[in-house]
């Protein structure tokens, strides 16, 4: 295969499928993932191809190689995969009980059914990915809203402490005014006093 043509067929592919970029089987080992990427890296090289997608189509093969050489996403894929293949067969059987699909067209083993049930597993990651997402918007918000009333609550803390520091830096000209006002009184008092003996 020339280099173009891989390089379109990597970018063709759905980045929900390493196994399709990588060209190997859905039951690959690592053996062969590191075989199928030694392979194709050379040949689509961006120091080597001379291609202008070659890459974002090594990138693409490169994040492919490093999920399926762990175990365990390699194996979270596979079983994902056989989940939707068991989904779409018993679809499929049901929709031969009820006359909806000919027998002949329920079969397993043909490419319309590997195109059907990766569909499948295509529309279950999807749902799988934006359930995430959205319990991360959720977990955003719900920071987002403490950290709001996080900072409500210290702004409150500053302006009574604002407050009490002004009631404090005042507190000298309140008691002068409270003394005049009372030296004040005590003179009319004083002066009503006078008045009411004389008279």
């Amino acid at each position: 295969m020339d280099i173009a043509t891989e390089i379109e067929r990597i970018l063709g592919h759905s980045v929900l499928d390493p196994f399709g970029i990588l060209g190997v089987a859905r039951n690959c080992t690592t053996d062969d993932v590191k075989a199928a990427y030694r392979s194709k890296s050379r040949q689509i090289h961006p120091d080597k191809a001379r291609h202008d997608q070659a890459r974002p189509a090594f990138e693409k093969l490169k994040a492919a190689e490093a999920e399926l050489m762990d175990d365990t996403k390699r194996v979270s894929i596979q079983n994902m995969m056989a989940e939707a293949r068991r989904e779409l067969s018993a679809e499929w059987k049901a929709e031969v009980t009820s006359g909806v699909r000919r027998l002949e067209d329920a079969d397993e083993t043909t490419s319309t059914f590997d195109d059907a049930a990766f569909a499948k597993y295509k529309a279950i990651m999807i749902d799988i990915e934006w359930r995430r997402r959205q319990k991360l918007k959720e977990a955003m918000a719900a920071q987002g809203t403490a950290a709001k009333k996080e900072e409500e609550a210290t702004n409150e803390k500053r302006q009574k402490r604002q407050a009490d520091k002004a009631w404090e830096d005042n507190r000298d000209e309140r008691v002068s005014d409270w003394r005049k006002f009372q030296a004040k009184g005590s003179k009319s008092k004083k002066s009503k006093t006078k008045k009411a003996k004389q008279g």
